[in-house]
C-alpha cells in the first residue's frame, strides 16, 4: 500500500462527503446519487484490499473494519456518517504513509543509484555498461556533479569531493590524481577518470545500498508479533461490535441505534495506530542513522542493541587509529637525539607500524638517518643491524633479556616498549602508543551512563601496557591482551551467558567474533566487504561516537515503541468505551481513530533525528 492509493481513496470519500453535504441542505436528490456513486466506489476500492487480504494473502486487515462501517453506516440510514468514516480514516493512512515514504526516499535513492550505467573507457572507447558489470582495472569516467560509482584512484583530474552521503561530513574534500575516493561520494566541480579497484559490486556504495534495501524488507520480531496481534484484535472487534449492535437493539428495541453504535465501535477499533507503531519506527531509525554513515540489517538489531548489557571493544582500529606514534623516549648514557638517529636509521629499510612512527618522529625532530649496514628481520625476537661500527638491536623486553643484556629498574612504560641495545649494552628504550579515535576517551562511562553493564576491552596486541594504557584512558571494566580470533570469539560466548553482548571491531580479525555477538558492529568503510558478511551494523564514519549513537538510538527506538502501543492502546480503549455508550458517532470515531495514527507516525519520525551523544555532549576530560 502506499500514500496514492490512500490519497485517492480520501479524495473519492471526500466527494461522496460534499454531495451528502450539499443534499441535506438543499434538498437537491441529484447531488446524493452523485455522492452515492463516489460512496460505492470508495467501498469497492476498500472491498477489494480485503478480498486480495483475505483469500491472496490469507491474513484479516483493517479494511474488514471500513468495509463494515460502510455498510452498517448505510443500513443504518447514516450514509453521510459512512462517507465521513472512509474519509477521516483514508485521510489518516494517506498522512501516515506520505511520512512513512518521505523517510524512505533517502534509502528509496541509494536503491536507484546502484541501477544506474556507468561510462568506461574499454579499448580506447567510452562504453555505458552498469554498475555491477565494472571490473577492477576499468577506467571510469565520472562528469561533474555525478555520482562517483566504484572504489578506486583518481587517475585523471582534481575535484572536490562531497562524501556527505557516506560519512555524515558537511564539508566536501578536495582530491587529485593518485588520491582514493569511495563510491557514494560526489565530485562536485571537475569531471575525473578512476581506475576501479574493486569490482562495481564489491563497492561500498552497491554494499551498502542493497543491504539496506533488504534490511527494510526484514520484519524483526516486534513487528511479527504486533502483526499477529492486529490480526486477532480485528476479528474481536467484529465480534464486539455485533454483541454491541445486538444488546443495544435489544435493550433500546431501536436497530437503527443499534447499528449506528455498531458502526462507531468499528470505526474507531481501526486497529492502524498499533500497526503503524513498529514499521514507522524502524524506517525512521534506520533511515536517520544512514544519514550519518550507518548501515543497520534490519531492525531486530537496534531492538537488541538498546537491550545491551555488555559491550567488547576491539582496540585496534577501533578505538584507536591503528596509527602509532612516538610518545617518548628515554636513554641510557647517550643523548636522546642521537639513540633516536640510530633507531630511525635502521627502520628505514623495514615497512611497519613501529618502523614508521619511528621514523615520522625523526622526521619531524629533524633527525637525518644514518647509514645501517646488514639489517635483518629476527621473526619473533626484532630487528639487529650495524650503524658505524657500533652493533644494534630492536626489540622487545624479552629480546634484550634472551641477549643477556639487562634492563635497568623503575622504567615507566605506558604503551608498548620497543628497546634498543648498542654494543651489548641496553641503551634505552622507545615508548609507542596508538592514538585514540576521537570521543573513545572515557567511553566505557558514557556506556555505563546509557545502561551498559559491562564493557572489555579485547585486544590481539602483545603487549600488556599498552592494552592498560587504552583501558584506562577509556575507562572500561577491564582488559584482555594477546587474544586470538577464536579467543575473542569464546569472550563473547562467555559474556552472552550474562546478557545481550554487543561486539564492535574493525571487521577484518574480528569476522567471527562479530558473527558471535548477538549484535556485531564494524567501524571503517575501508573494510566494508568483510564487515557486510560478518557484522550487523556497519559504520562508514571512522568515529567511535557512531558506536554511542547506535546504542542510544536503539534505547530511544524501544522507548518510542512502547510510547506508541500505549498511545494506541489507550486510544482504542477510551474510544471503544465512548462508542459503546454512544457517545461518539460514526464519523466522531473516525476522527478519533485519525488523530491516534497520525500522531503514532510523528511520535515514530523523531527518531530520524540525530541528536547529539552522550559523548559529544560530555566534552573530554583529562
Amino acid at each position: 500500500m502506499t500514500a496514492k492509493i490512500f490519497i485517492k481513496r480520501t479524495i473519492v470519500a471526500f466527494t461522496a462527503v460534499i454531495c451528502f453535504t450539499l443534499n441535506s441542505w438543499t434538498d437537491f436528490s441529484p447531488v446524493k446519487w452523485i455522492g452515492m456513486i463516489f460512496y460505492f466506489v470508495c467501498f469497492a476500492m476498500y472491498l477489494k484490499t480485503l478480498y486480495l487480504a483475505l483469500f491472496k494473502m490469507k491474513k484479516v486487515t483493517a479494511d474488514l473494519l471500513v468495509v463494515t462501517v460502510m455498510i452498517v453506516s448505510l443500513l443504518a440510514g447514516q450514509i453521510l456518517s459512512g462517507a465521513l468514516v472512509a474519509w477521516f480514516i483514508s485521510m489518516g493512512l494517506a498522512i501516515s504513509f506520505t511520512i512513512i515514504e518521505r523517510t524512505g526516499r533517502k534509502i528509496a535513492a541509494l536503491t536507484r543509484e546502484t541501477n544506474k550505467v556507468v561510462r568506461v573507457v574499454r579499448d580506447g572507447i567510452i562504453k555505458a555498461i552498469p554498475i555491477d558489470q565494472v571490473c577492477p582495472g576499468d577506467e571510469v569516467v565520472v562528469p561533474q556533479g555525478e555520482m562517483i560509482p566504484v572504489d578506486g584512484v583518481i587517475t585523471e583530474g582534481a575535484s572536490s569531493i562531497d562524501e556527505s552521503v557516506i560519512t555524515g561530513e558537511p564539508f566536501a574534500l578536495f582530491k587529485q590524481t593518485g588520491d582514493c575516493v569511495t563510491s557514494g561520494s560526489i565530485t562536485t566541480t571537475s569531471q575525473l577518470k578512476i581506475k576501479a579497484e574493486k569490482a562495481g559490486n564489491k563497492g561500498f556504495f552497491y554494499v551498502m545500498a542493497k543491504q539496506i534495501e533488504a534490511s527494510l524488507k526484514v520484519k524483526p520480531k516486534t513487528h511479527i508479533t504486533a502483526d499477529r496481534i492486529v490480526q486477532f484484535f480485528i476479528s474481536g472487534v467484529v465480534i464486539y461490535a455485533l454483541g454491541v449492535f445486538i444488546v443495544t437493539g435489544f435493550l433500546t428495541k431501536d436497530l437503527t441505534a443499534g447499528l449506528i453504535r455498531m458502526a462507531a465501535v468499528t470505526a474507531v477499533a481501526c486497529p492502524c495506530a498499533w500497526a503503524l507503531s513498529v514499521p514507522t519506527a524502524f524506517a525512521a531509525a534506520i533511515g536517520g542513522l544512514s544519514s550519518r554513515g550507518i548501515l543497520v540489517r534490519g531492525g531486530t538489531p537496534l531492538e537488541i542493541a538498546g537491550h545491551a548489557a555488555n559491550v567488547i571493544l576491539d582496540k585496534t582500529g577501533t578505538v584507536t587509529l591503528a596509527e602509532p606514534r612516538v610518545a617518548g623516549i628515554k636513554s641510557f648514557g647517550l643523548p636522546e637525539d642521537e639513540l633516536l638517529q640510530i633507531a630511525a636509521s635502521i627502520e628505514t629499510g623495514f615497512n611497519h607500524p613501529i618502523a614508521n612512527a619511528i621514523i615520522s618522529h625523526a622526521s619531524g625532530n629533524k633527525t637525518h638517518p644514518l647509514t645501517a649496514e646488514g639489517s635483518e628481520y629476527l621473526p619473533g625476537f626484532g630487528i639487529k643491524s650495524s650503524v658505524k661500527g657500533r652493533k644494534v638491536v630492536i626489540g622487545s623486553i624479552e629480546t634484550i633479556k634472551k641477549l643477556g643484556m639487562t634492563v635497568p629498574k623503575g622504567i615507566e612504560i605506558k604503551g608498548r616498549a620497543t628497546w634498543i641495545a648498542i654494543d651489548g649494552k641496553t641503551a634505552g628504550v622507545i615508548d609507542i602508543q596508538d592514538e585514540l579515535r576521537e570521543y573513545s576517551k572515557n567511553m566505557g562511562e558514557r556506556l555505563h551512563d546509557i545502561g551498559v553493564k559491562k564493557v572489555i576491552l579485547a585486544t590481539g596486541d602483545n603487549e600488556e601496557s599498552e592494552a592498560r594504557r587504552v583501558a584506562n584512558l577509556i575507562k572500561s571494566d577491564g582488559y584482555l591482551y594477546g587474544l586470538k580470533p577464536d579467543d575473542k570469539k569464546s569472550l563473547v560466548k562467555e559474556l552472552k551467558t550474562e546478557g545481550f553482548t554487543v561486539m564492535i571491531g574493525d571487521g577484518v580479525n574480528d569476522a567471527a567474533s562479530l558473527a558471535a555477538a548477538d549484535v556485531g558492529i564494524s567501524i571503517g568503510r575501508t573494510k566494508a566487504d568483510l564487515a557486510v558478511k560478518s557484522s550487523d551494523i556497519i559504520v562508514m564514519r571512522d568515529d567511535a561516537a557512531s558506536l554511542i549513537v547506535i546504542l542510544e538510538k536503539g534505547k530511544k527506538l524501544i522507548r518510542i515503541i512502547k510510547e506508541n502501543y500505549a498511545w494506541a492502546i489507550g486510544f482504542n480503549t477510551i474510544g471503544i468505551v465512548l462508542a459503546t455508550v454512544g457517545i461518539l458517532s460514526p464519523w466522531l470515531a473516525a476522527l478519533f481513530h485519525h488523530i491516534s495514527s497520525v500522531l503514532v507516525v510523528l511520535n515514530s519520525a523523531r527518531l530520524i533525528r540525530n541528536d547529539k551523544t552522550s559523548l559529544q555532549r560530555h566534552p573530554e576530560t583529562d
